[in-house]
């Protein structure tokens, strides 16, 4: 009794003193025998049975990921897997598998939790609760979800009880996040800006005076300079502006600096992050389970941010007769999110690049000393007037993100209880029954608070607004399974029926005029601004079987089929037939290959199938579930009686968007199993895409149709290599990579727009190019007589009747065109080594892409002529002066607004490596461990997303999957942490 009582002492410290969440760290590893079981649709296969593309990681693979969504951090480590994270804690990431998967409908693969498909969020499940993470890549594998595994799937399945005994694993782990690349580089000192400013006017008269035909404007290129920096509102120096900077361009060296406030440094400081695991595992004969507890107090860099999160989970497997077994899967998870990304002027990443160096955030008097309220709390200048002499902000005016996000709220409150139950009857031997239950039930409470003080909130007296969403989400599985063997033939059948029915009803509310100034209690406002509520239901029902064959364990197929109906289309077009089909060869155990000592492993396979695409999106980006029926909106145009307007036409003949899918590749393990490799080729063809049809130009906008309009194919090929290259009783060292290129090729538009191809945004899609190709005008240069921008335009020259390319100044007049180049790269993937000494381990993993584009629209902004105060890039020094003639930027001015424009100019090279993970752990003696009433300690230290090699400080291609920069995005963050994982 004592020697429990000091086990559970121990852990109790330990949790509460929250030092390090020591997880197990191995090397992310690759498959080495094709013998292991992986989890595939509706059970599990041995790998040497599988006729598709499986991969699979384990619980020790994610054992070392900080993430609060354990997607975020797979970034590298499975081939044919993109990954697209924002620094969010907590934040969902975008994932696309082997390509694109359509153009207007949703391309996001599909998640499976525990054998039934999961609508939630992964965020709300702890990776410590992880038992392996599977992706189905190819139709032979994924074809049996129908509807919607055209994507690809992923299977998560948690952890279950094991062994006969009572075992308890606590994981703790304390760290920091800290912002993990720097920004772009900016001015940071205010006389850089003032002279940058000031020189903007100068080139700018400069450049409109030697213009033809020019008028004199009565002044100076020198004096409208010191002209212009009279609207900036603010002068931090103890001389006026018209003494800051002399006709020589040089500083006035009395200037003294009365004062200078840090943005970046009060919007982004290192936050803690800690998480907590306690899992027991205890199992008997008849009833094993696992039960986890777990919390994470996930902060974010960037002020008021972050992600927290507490969860509980059961499984349980009961053997209640030889023949009856029941399972289940309960969870429960509680979870706050504040989030720091907004639109707009008050977003603080966009607001800290962008505001001028020499604005304050705290309101000062006209002696320039800071100003507190009554409480002694710092007041924040908003740029209104109240700051010193009365000056007001030429940017931003009413906005300050430090002061907002003090007292301002943007939260996400969720709860989130899942509950899978399962029966299976052995009917007679080898002829199984099962029934599965699923379901998802989430409340959903999203806050919007502004304040009174400060912001745009404040002109209307403050800002509530309020939404609550429940979702649910019910699941039903009937699965009849017959296993037989005769001689050397082996059988499994299955044949299944799921029916899934999801509904959701949210409703929200907006209020003004707070008399509280800090309660977000919705009856603290007292003006009514909306009330709003909405709901929907779908429902898809499938039927379907599958057909595992195999002879001696040398041949084997799969076929599978299965018939889908979604209630997002029409009924006469409701429902759609998938399948998949299946062959592998294990040649490694033929009479030629049997002796063979440097062959251990070989096994050829290929597959092919159809899957469908019901997940279309509107042009919001949320999903349609009602793709045939036409949809109104209810507006009062202020006579308080409702009107109906059209958003979107319905069209019955919608039709599924159709997935086939070819596959083929061989896995190879040589000289004992030390090196591993395994390559596919695939090719993923999609047809009937669904787009926004051309109509009429009487609809002028006001609502959207969409059709089948369009065909494309994605064809690649993708390899892992494996490679143990010391493995002896005390050291292990194995290298790891993997590769993917694929090709995305649009073959069939609507016959409106073959010619011409549709533009969307700064993309164009055309027959013959990729889903990603650049549409921009082309830069031609600088004019080095003045500074301008060209352009090349097409011009019909009439002595040669041909269209030539020309050179032209006037951006509306120059011509956009196919680039050619596009965001998809042409590889990607990652690579990494582990090495064991003794104790001692220690990981390196690096994800990394190469030959894409990106388009660096932030940069771009950097070189704007706006004549508000908003910053500029320091490559400012490369623009066109009249001392700088052979820049190769275009001069930067107050008034040519065209100058920076959308074209060519701003495309970059979107290759990177990034340093995704490292840890180095060691595990202490036995006998040590013992002496502290434990059977096992593991110490450790562990880094994630720690470094990336780009093109350009402040560019990162890894937050954006069509490689244009995000001015609002938050920034990825980095992790480091010490942790300890502790066994009882």
């Amino acid at each position: 009794m004592r020697k429990k009582q000091c086990k559970l002492g121990v852990l109790a410290v330990l949790l509460f003193a929250e030092y390090g969440f020591a997880q197990k760290k191995d090397s992310l590893s690759q498959e080495t025998s094709i013998k292991e079981v992986v989890v595939v649709a509706f059970g599990k296969q041995k790998k040497e049975e599988i006729t598709g593309s499986v991969q699979s990681l384990k619980a020790k693979d994610l054992s070392n990921l900080q993430n609060g969504n354990v997607l975020q951090g797979i970034g590298g480590k499975v081939a044919g897997v993109q990954v697209i994270s924002s620094g969010q804690p907590g934040s969902k990431p975008t994932i696309r598998m082997r390509g694109i998967g359509s153009i207007n409908a949703s391309s996001d693969p599909l998640i499976v939790l525990d054998g039934i498909p999961y609508n939630g969020d992964l965020n709300s499940i702890s990776s410590a609760d992880i038992e392996s993470i599977s992706f189905l890549e190819d139709a032979s594998s994924n074809a049996l979800y129908g509807s919607r595994g055209a994507n690809g799937v992923i299977i998560v399945n948690t952890k279950r009880g094991k062994n006969k005994k009572l075992t308890i694993e606590a994981d703790v782990k304390t760290g920091v996040n800290f912002r993990s690349i720097a920004d772009y580089s900016v001015y940071t000192s205010p006389q850089d800006y003032y002279t940058a400013y000031y020189n903007r006017a100068r080139i700018g008269e400069f450049a409109r005076s030697t213009q033809p035909g020019a008028v004199p404007s009565g002044t100076t290129p020198h004096a409208a300079g010191l002209a212009a920096l009279n609207g900036l509102g603010y002068n931090v120096y103890n001389v006026p502006f018209n003494q800051l900077i002399a006709a020589d361009g040089t500083f006035n060296p009395n200037a003294k600096l009365l004062y200078q406030d840090n943005w970046k440094k009060l919007l982004f400081k290192p936050a803690l992050r800690r998480e907590a695991t306690v899992g027991i595992n205890a199992s008997g004969d008849q009833v094993r389970s696992y039960t986890s507890l777990n919390y994470l107090d996930d902060k974010g860099y960037l002020i008021s941010s972050g992600f927290e999160r507490f969860g509980i989970r059961s499984n349980v497997d009961y053997s209640i007769t030889p023949k009856l077994k029941l399972t289940s899967a309960l969870s429960y998870t509680y979870s706050k999110q504040n989030f720091g990304e907004t639109g707009g002027f008050s977003n603080p990443f966009q607001f800290a690049r962008n505001i001028a160096p020499f604005y304050p955030v705290f309101l000062r008097d006209d002696n320039y000393q800071r100003l507190y309220d009554t409480h002694g709390n710092a007041l924040y200048d908003y740029g209104d007037g109240q700051g010193p002499h009365g000056g007001t902000r030429s940017y931003a005016v009413f906005e300050n993100p430090v002061g907002n996000l003090q007292q301002d709220k943007s939260q996400t409150v969720s709860n989130i209880t899942n509950a899978n139950l399962g029966l299976n009857y052995e009917i007679i031997n080898g002829l199984d029954f099962t029934y599965n239950f699923g379901a998802y039930l989430e409340n959903l409470r999203n806050l919007q608070f502004g304040n009174t003080v400060g912001g745009t909130s404040s002109s209307v007296g403050g800002t509530i607004s309020q939404e609550s969403i429940f979702n649910y989400t019910l699941n039903h599985q009937q699965l009849l399974t017959y296993q037989k063997k005769f001689g050397n033939h082996s059988f499994n059948i299955l044949v299944g029926h799921e029916l899934n029915k999801t509904k959701n009803e949210g409703f929200s509310g907006s209020k003004q005029q707070l008399l509280l100034p800090t309660s977000p209690s919705f009856d603290n406002a007292v003006k009514i601004t909306d009330l709003s509520g909405n709901g929907y239901e779908y429902a898809v029902e499938g039927y379907f079987s599958r057909l595992l064959y195999n002879y001696e364990n040398k041949y084997f197929f799969n076929a599978n089929i299965r018939r889908d109906g979604s209630s997002v289309f029409a009924p006469e077009s409701r429902w759609g037939t998938f399948y998949g089909l299946g062959l592998a060869w294990n040649v490694a155990k033929e009479d030629f290959l049997k002796d063979n000592t440097v062959i251990n492993a070989l096994k050829l396979k290929a597959s092919y199938g159809q899957q469908g695409n019901d997940n279309i999106l509107l042009t919001n980006l949320s999903r349609d579930y009602y793709a045939y029926q036409d949809i109104y909106g209810i507006n009062n145009f202020g006579d308080g009686k409702p009107v109906l307007s059209l958003q979107k036409q319905g069209n019955r003949d919608l039709k599924w968007e159709t997935s086939k899918n070819f596959n083929a590749g061989f896995e190879l393990s040589l000289l004992n199993n030390r090196v591993n490799v395994n390559a596919d080729y695939f090719e993923r063809k999609v047809s009937d895409m669904i787009y926004t049809l051309p109509l009429p130009i009487s609809n002028s906008g006001s609502y959207v149709k969409y059709g089948n309009i369009g065909d494309m194919y994605n064809r690649g090929v993708q390899a892992n290599i494996s490679v143990d290259i010391l493995r002896n009783e005390n050291v292990q060292w194995n290298f790891y990579a993997n590769a993917t290129h694929y090709k995305n090729k649009i073959t069939r538009l609507p016959a409106e727009q073959r010619a011409t191809g549709l533009v969307s945004g700064l993309f164009i899609l055309s027959e013959g190019g990729d889903r990603y190709t650049y549409y921009l005008k082309e830069f031609a240069g600088v004019n080095p007589l003045n500074g301008d921008a060209l352009w090349y335009k097409n011009s019909y020259n009439p002595t040669t009747q041909q269209v030539e390319k020309t050179v032209t100044n006037n951006f509306k007049e120059a011509t956009d065109y196919n680039t050619g180049k596009s965001a998809i790269p042409k590889v990607y993937g990652g690579f990494g080594t582990d090495i064991t000494y003794k104790r001692v381990n220690l990981s390196v993993n690096f994800a990394y892409q190469f030959g894409g584009y990106g388009y660096d629209n932030i940069y771009r902004s950097l070189f704007h002529s706006d004549t508000y105060a908003s910053n500029y890039s320091t490559d400012l020094d490369k623009t066109w002066t009249p001392e700088n003639t052979s820049a190769a930027l275009p001069r930067v001015d107050l008034t040519s607004t065209n100058q920076n424009e959308n074209s060519t100019l701003y495309l970059i090279k979107s290759d990177y490596i990034s340093l995704q993970d490292v840890t180095l752990s060691y595990q202490l003696p036995d006998d040590f461990a013992q002496q502290a009433g434990l059977s096992g300690l593991k110490v450790y230290v562990t880094g994630n997303n720690l470094y990336l090699w780009s093109k350009r400080k402040g560019y990162d291609p890894r937050a954006s999957l069509t490689g244009v920069s995000d001015a609002y995005k938050y920034s990825l963050l980095s992790s480091v942490s010490l942790g300890f994982k502790l066994t009882f």
